[in-house]
């Protein structure tokens, strides 16, 4: 195993520890949760999740409701839940809507700091029935209904379905106050914390799997092995394809008419075959030897091994001369 893999590993299992050490996601992410606890959708101890869907399962009419009603119908029975951390919901501000004959079941962790005047019914020090006008109001601890209760003692809870029954109605988890500042309930804000870790665990596995084994999920696999081309062998191919046409020379007349193109340019006018090696001598051009056998042999038509290498020759002193006299005409403009 490489280096930098292992290092990649060992730093994934450092930030999962360090995640599970100091609550960095609850911190973070998990915050938005220490304010819904009490929400229907939080399947956690604190959640009440397992009552909500109770009354679903006995057929009462129960829904979670997102918006304000104090200025809605008193028919239905609306439930505010608050634990740990306070809601925007006072309930000064319900009083109104009670004595019009509402009907409110309001479940605090704060639930010993309101008390009414005209009390129906209790249960034990823990939830109160009061009258208030023409409507009612139950005043209770949010834990009667929290899931970590429910597996533990029903009483309570029980005693709140009761005053259900007793008001009569469609029932409402009334949010309004908890998401006041634009939030809408969501599954995954309001997911137990121990759910979150191992979802960001799984995310970090993911990621460490997709930078270890590559984008490919492996190396990749050389399907065809590369071949190695040999010099000059376009010039086999085509000398090959000539000989077996009877046209060998045509390749020949070519490149010999390419170079004898660049040798009028170089020069400014046309050079006779005779006079090149003068010429070669006298500008003291390189290739001198190339430049013989090019002029000085009968054009092979029977050894092709010999006529591939007057090609090649032909080739490298066309190539030369146009180099030469590129590198000459930049030398006359600098003095210019």
């Amino acid at each position: 195993m490489k280096k930098r893999n292992i290092i990649g590993i060992v730093v994934l299992v450092i930030i999962i520890y360090l995640v599970n050490s100091f609550n960095i996601i609850d911190q973070t992410i998990g915050k938005a949760n220490k304010n819904n606890e009490s929400l229907v959708l939080n399947t956690s101890k604190e959640g009440v999740s397992i009552y909500y869907d109770t009354l679903k399962t006995l057929g009462y009419s129960v829904t979670m409701d997102a918006s304000p009603f104090l200025n809605q119908s008193s028919e239905g029975i609306y439930i505010v839940t608050e634990n740990n951390q306070p809601l925007s919901f006072k309930l000064e501000e319900a009083e109104d809507f009670i004595k019009k004959g509402g009907k409110l079941i309001y479940l605090t962790d704060r639930h010993k700091e309101y008390k009414y005047s005209t009390l129906l019914d209790q249960y034990e020090e823990k939830a109160y029935v009061y009258a208030l006008g023409k409507g009612k109001v139950v005043i209770g601890d949010i834990k009667l209904i929290t899931n970590e209760t429910l597996l533990k003692d029903k009483e309570g809870a029980y005693f709140i379905l009761k005053c259900i029954d007793r008001f009569k109605g469609d029932i409402f988890f009334n949010e309004y106050y908890r998401f006041i500042r634009g939030e809408t309930p969501s599954l995954y804000r309001n997911l137990p914390f121990y759910v979150k870790v191992i979802l960001f665990q799984l995310i970090f596995v993911l990621v460490g799997c997709i930078v270890y084994l590559g984008k490919r999920f492996g190396k990749a696999k050389r399907i065809i092995t590369e071949i190695e081309r040999k010099e000059n062998e376009y010039l086999y191919a085509a000398a090959n394809l000539y000989e077996k046409g009877g046209n060998m020379t045509t390749v020949y007349n070519a490149f010999f008419m390419e170079f004898q193109n660049e040798l009028n340019k170089t020069f400014k006018r046309r050079v006779k075959k005779e006079e090149v090696i003068d010429l070669w001598e006298k500008y003291s051009i390189p290739y001198k030897e190339k430049a013989l056998r090019v002029f000085h042999v009968q054009t092979p038509m029977n050894n092709q091994k010999h006529f591939i290498n007057i090609i090649k020759d032909l080739d490298e002193l066309t190539q030369m001369l146009a180099k030469r006299r590129e590198e000459g005409w930049k030398r006359l403009k600098q003095r210019n």
